[in-house]
């Protein structure tokens, strides 16, 4: 049996010549948690429904387990869809909801009613089974239709922003049960979202959308660590990103000018040829000194914001550029608005992405 339940090969949508999707290639393996992460607008939910069939590819082939399914109705497809806005019938109890689908299929109802208790047990809502959706709250009616897309346990279950309607910390619990649930029945999970904490907590690995195409795939810690574009070290949590010339000395050694400053670099792996590129900085690994280091630049403090166990301090350099700074539970020591210090990094914690 393959590794790869899903090969998607170059689909590409379009709307009145409006390119959304453009030409994007995925593999996606079996009980994997891929999540599609991007802006409104960049194609992911597109994507999705393209996989769901409820949009037919402009071109390219959507193939599972092996067997193209680009040109098939959604009941054809062995996917199922959680909407964010749940979509349960308000007349029916939690029960008859979930039981829906294999009412359908003409289940026995010993089938049926052993299926969906099974069903109100992974999604911990034995007891609510006589209740209607208006009854429930919003993390409860979210796991209902979870519960109705799993019952006819498909190869693959799609959720296009299933979280977004919850609060934050409705959110956070309903992403632990989500991964927990994806865990325990082996289902690839393909989830669609903007909330980059959101992808970062859940995900097997992440492809980042932008404007229609994929501008990177990998792990979470891949995508933080050593985003590869502008787009994506700016879009995945916050970062320093600064424009500078990079030169190859010979085969392991590069120099990076920022202005008339040079870092000497032993070894680095470029994903780029381009000779003006930027360094990508998480703020979490900036740092400052009051003396000048042997690379470093000059700048002046210009804010901090205080968030409990997090100060963020901004500076200024010289250009004008704001550079973001995190202090862990720092409260002592931290320089003053106006100061002047020196910012510097250690190499290993910085990334060299291109323009995009």
């Amino acid at each position: 049996m393959s590794d790869i339940i899903l090969d998607i090969d170059r689909i590409g949508k379009k709307f009145d010549n409006l390119k959304v999707v453009d030409n994007i290639s995925l593999k996606i393996k079996r009980g994997e948690f891929l999540t599609l992460l991007g802006p409104s607008g960049c194609g992911k939910t597109t994507t999705l429904r393209m996989i769901a069939g409820f949009e037919h590819p402009s071109n390219g082939s959507i193939l599972l387990e092996n067997k193209h399914v680009e040109n098939k109705q959604p009941h054809e497809r062995n996917v199922n869809t959680v909407f964010q806005n749940y979509a349960l019938f308000p007349h029916m109890t939690v029960f008859d909801n979930i039981a829906y689908s294999l009412k359908i299929k003409n289940i026995n109802k010993k089938e049926i009613s052993k299926r969906v208790n099974d069903m109100l047990n992974l999604v911990q809502l034995s007891g609510y089974e006589k209740r209607k959706p208006s009854q429930l709250s919003g993390g409860q009616k979210q796991r209902v239709a979870i519960a109705r897309a799993l019952i006819n346990r498909p190869k693959v279950l799609l959720l296009d922003e299933p979280l977004g309607a919850l609060d934050l910390k409705l959110r956070k619990q309903m992403q632990v049960e989500l991964k927990r649930l994806q865990k325990k029945l082996g289902i690839t999970f393909i989830y669609v979202t903007h909330d980059q904490e959101e992808a970062l907590n859940m995900s097997d690995r992440i492809a980042v959308m932008n404007k229609g195409i994929i501008e990177q795939i990998g792990t979470p810690e891949d995508i933080y660590e050593r985003p590869k574009t502008k787009f994506v070290a700016g879009f995945i949590g916050e970062s320093n990103l600064i424009k500078v010339s990079i030169e190859k000395v010979d085969k392991d050694k590069f120099s990076i000018a920022i202005g008339n400053k040079i870092m000497n670099i032993d070894s680095i792996s470029l994903s780029t040829n381009e000779k003006d590129v930027y360094i990508s900085i998480r703020p979490e690994n900036m740092k400052y000194s009051i003396e000048e280091k042997a690379f470093s630049l000059k700048a002046n403090i210009k804010e901090h914001a205080y968030m409990g166990s997090l100060i963020k301090t901004i500076a200024t350099l010289e250009d004008g550029q704001e550079i973001l700074i995190y202090n862990y539970g720092k409260k002592s020591g931290i320089p003053k608005i106006g100061q002047k210090v020196w910012l510097f990094w250690n190499p290993e914690d910085m990334a060299i992405v291109k323009e995009g």
